[in-house]
C-alpha cells in the first residue's frame, strides 16, 4: 500500500452566487452553497420559494421599484392587522425595510461552507430572507464584516459592478496530552516524533457574475477559489502504521501532504505545500426566480452536498463525512481528502420541503495524491479513472422550509447515494485473492465502488421568544460495501451543539460529538499482517478494526470576521488497534475573514 494519501487538502473554498430578478434576496455561502432567497409565488409550480435552497447568492440584489416597496409594507400591515405570525412577532427579528443591505461576512468557522450568509442564528443551514443579518456599518471595527473593511470603497464599487472577492486565515494548534506513540521501532516511526502541530491555511474566492457583462444577463457566475495550506500532519510521526490507516488516527480538514522531510525528494512535505487552485466553474441559474442551476468546471461537491453547519464546525475528519471515493487509487473510502474534480453539478428545487442535487465527474482529481496535481490546474481523464458521481434527496422543516408560515424548530434530512467507475485496488488481497504482502504479487484490481448516506439535523429545543438561542443536534452514518477495496467501512456520527447558552454570549456555541469509524475486513487483515503489528515485540497485537472520537469544543464568536475554538480531541482504539493506547489533544482554532 503506498505511503502517500495526502491531497491538497482544502476543505471549504467559497463558491458562489448569482444575481436575482425582482424581490430575489442575496444570501448563500460559496463553496458551501446555499441557494437564492426568492419571494413570492412560482407561477409554474405553486410553491412558495421563500428560502435559501442550495447556493450561494452574494450578488448585488436589485433595487426594489417603489410599487415592490409598497406591496411589501401593505403586506406586513395586512399580516400584523390579522395576527399572522411573523419573524418579528414570534422573535422579535427587526422587519427588513426598503433599504435593507444584509450582511456580506462569511464563515471561517465553519470553513466547508464558507460563504453559507449570516442570519440572527448561527447554526441555519438553510434559511428564509427574513433573518438575514443587516450590514453593519463600516466605520464599526467590531461589527462590520471583513477585518480590513471595504478599501475605502473599492471593494463595495466591485461587489456592486459584479466582482466579489474575499479570504480567510486560520490556524490550528494542536498539542498531545496523552499520546500512544510506542518505544518498540518496529511500532513507532522514526525520530522525530512530534507532540504538536500547527496548522496555517490562506482561502480565496473570486467571483464575477453576469451583470458585469451584460445587465440583461441573469443568473450567470464564474467563480474561482485559492488556497495556501502550510502543514504538518502530526498523524505523519505516530506509530508507523499502514498508511490508511495512520490517517484515519485524524486529520484536520485542511491537513496537506504524506511526507515526512523538507529534502529534496519529490515525495518531501514541502512538495505538498503552496499555493494552489482548487476550484473553477462557471454557472447559469434558471427557472422563476433563477432558484435552480448547472454548473460545470472543477468542483468540490461537499460544498453543496450534506450541509450541516454544526457537523462542520468540529475539527475532527470524521464529523465532516462523507467524503469522495476518488482521491487515490490504492485508498478507496478512506479519511477526507477534499478534491475538485471536473464536472457537472446540477441543482434542482421539487417543493417547499425538498430538493434535489446530483453531480458527476472525472473519477480521480490526482491518482498520485497530491503531487502531479499540486497546484490544481491538471485533468486526469484516462478511461481507467472512470467516472463518479453523487445524488442527493433532501427534506426540510419548520424555518428550513419554504413555508412562510411554518415556523416550527428547522430541521433537514440528506438521502444520498455515491459511485465510483474507475480502477481501484484491493487494501489486501493480490491477482489471485491471496495476501499480497505476502505473496509479493501486484494488488487485485476492481472498476467499480458504491455507498449511500444520510444525515439528520434538527434543532431540539428553543429557547422561549428567542430564534437561536437552544439546543441543535445531528446524527450522520456513511455506508459502504467494498470491504476488500475501502478502508472505511461505515461510520456513525452525532453531536450536540448549544447556542447563546452563557448569559451576554448569545452567538458562542457550545458542542460535543461522539464517533464511531468501522474499518473493512481487508483493513484489518492487511493491519494484521504489518510490520507494527506482526513484528511487534513480544506480540500482543489486537486490531478490533474500530476507532471512536469524542470531541468537544466551545466557539466563540468575537467579531463578525473572528472566531476562536478551543476543543479537545480523545481517540479510542486509534485505526482499531487496542495494544497501543488512545490519544488526547487540545487543540486551539482562530480565524479571519479579511
Amino acid at each position: 500500500m503506498p505511503a502517500v494519501l495526502a491531497l491538497a487538502a482544502l476543505s471549504s473554498v467559497p463558491v458562489a452566487a448569482t444575481t436575482e430578478e425582482g424581490q430575489a434576496y442575496t444570501s448563500a455561502e460559496a463553496g458551501n452553497n446555499q441557494s437564492i432567497e426568492a419571494k413570492g409565488e412560482n407561477q409554474q409550480t405553486g410553491i412558495d420559494l421563500g428560502i435559501i435552497a442550495a447556493e450561494s447568492i452574494r450578488a448585488p440584489r436589485p433595487k426594489p421599484s417603489q410599487s415592490e416597496i409598497e406591496k411589501k409594507e401593505d403586506k406586513l400591515e395586512s399580516e400584523k392587522e390579522e395576527g399572522i405570525p411573523t419573524f418579528n412577532s414570534l422573535f422579535g427579528i427587526p422587519e427588513q425595510g426598503p433599504g435593507f443591505k444584509p450582511s456580506q461576512a462569511i464563515r471561517c468557522d465553519a470553513i466547508r461552507h464558507l460563504k453559507t450568509p449570516s442570519t440572527y442564528r448561527r447554526l441555519d443551514s438553510f434559511f428564509r430572507p427574513e433573518v438575514l443579518l443587516p450590514k453593519a456599518k463600516e466605520s464599526d471595527f467590531l461589527k462590520r464584516d471583513f477585518l480590513t473593511s471595504n478599501w475605502g470603497g473599492t471593494r463595495t464599487n466591485l461587489y456592486k459592478a459584479g466582482v466579489d472577492f474575499y479570504g480567510c486565515w486560520g490556524m490550528d494548534q494542536l498539542n498531545v496530552l496523552q499520546g500512544n506513540v510506542s518505544t518498540d521501532p518496529h511500532v513507532k516511526t522514526p525520530a522525530p516524533n512530534y507532540q504538536d502541530q500547527q496548522n496555517y491555511v490562506q482561502l480565496y474566492g473570486l467571483d464575477f457574475y453576469s451583470h458585469l457583462v451584460n445587465n440583461k444577463w441573469k443568473g450567470g457566475q464564474l467563480h474561482f477559489s485559492f488556497a495556501w495550506p502550510e502543514t504538518r500532519p502530526i498523524w505523519m510521526f505516530g506509530n508507523n502504521l499502514y498508511a490508511a490507516s495512520q490517517s484515519i488516527h485524524g486529520n484536520f480538514y485542511y491537513d496537506t501532504g504524506g511526507g515526512r522531510t523538507n529534502g529534496g525528494s519529490g515525495n518531501s512535505a514541502a512538495s505538498y505545500q503552496g499555493f494552489r487552485v482548487f476550484e473553477i466553474w462557471v454557472q447559469q441559474r434558471y427557472g422563476k426566480k433563477q432558484i435552480n442551476y448547472v454548473r460545470a468546471g472543477n468542483i468540490y461537491p461537499w460544498i453543496s452536498f450534506n450541509r450541516t453547519i454544526l457537523a462542520a464546525m468540529f475539527n475532527f475528519w470524521t464529523f465532516d463525512e462523507p467524503g469522495s471515493f476518488g482521491t487515490i487509487p490504492s485508498a478507496g473510502r478512506g479519511p477526507i481528502y477534499p478534491t475538485a474534480p471536473l464536472g457537472v453539478q446540477w441543482y434542482q428545487v421539487i417543493n417547499n420541503n425538498m430538493e434535489f442535487l446530483a453531480q458527476v465527474g472525472a473519477g480521480y482529481y490526482d491518482p498520485s495524491g497530491g503531487i502531479q496535481n499540486r497546484r490544481g490546474l491538471t485533468w486526469f481523464l484516462d478511461n481507467n479513472n472512470g467516472i463518479e458521481g453523487v445524488t442527493q434527496l433532501t427534506f426540510k422543516g419548520g424555518t428550513y422550509s419554504a413555508n412562510n408560515k411554518d415556523f416550527g424548530l428547522p430541521w433537514l434530512l440528506h438521502l444520498g447515494w455515491q459511485f465510483h467507475t474507475g480502477r481501484v485496488y484491493s487494501n489486501y488481497l493480490d491477482i489471485n485473492g491471496n495476501a499480497a504482502q505476502v505473496t509479493g504479487l501486484p494488488y487485485k484490481q476492481y472498476n467499480f465502488n458504491t455507498g449511500f448516506y444520510a444525515t439528520l439535523e434538527s434543532m431540539l429545543f428553543r429557547e422561549k421568544g428567542s430564534y437561536n438561542q437552544g439546543l441543535t443536534g445531528f446524527i450522520k452514518t456513511t455506508q459502504y460495501f467494498q470491504e476488500y477495496v475501502n478502508q472505511i467501512k461505515n461510520t456513525y456520527v452525532m453531536g450536540l451543539g448549544y447556542e447563546g447558552l452563557l448569559p451576554g454570549r448569545n452567538n458562542d456555541i457550545l458542542m460535543a460529538g461522539f464517533g464511531i469509524i468501522n474499518m473493512t475486513q481487508g483493513a484489518k487483515q492487511y493491519e494484521s499482517l504489518s510490520t507494527s503489528c506482526a513484528q511487534k515485540t513480544g506480540g500482543g497485537c489486537i486490531s478490533s478494526g474500530v476507532q471512536y472520537i469524542f470531541e468537544a469544543g466551545y466557539s466563540a464568536k468575537i467579531t463578525p470576521w473572528m472566531f476562536v475554538q478551543p476543543s479537545i480531541q480523545y481517540l479510542a482504539q486509534p485505526a482499531g488497534r487496542m495494544d497501543l493506547g488512545n490519544i488526547t489533544t487540545f487543540t486551539i482554532s482562530v480565524g479571519f475573514a479579511f
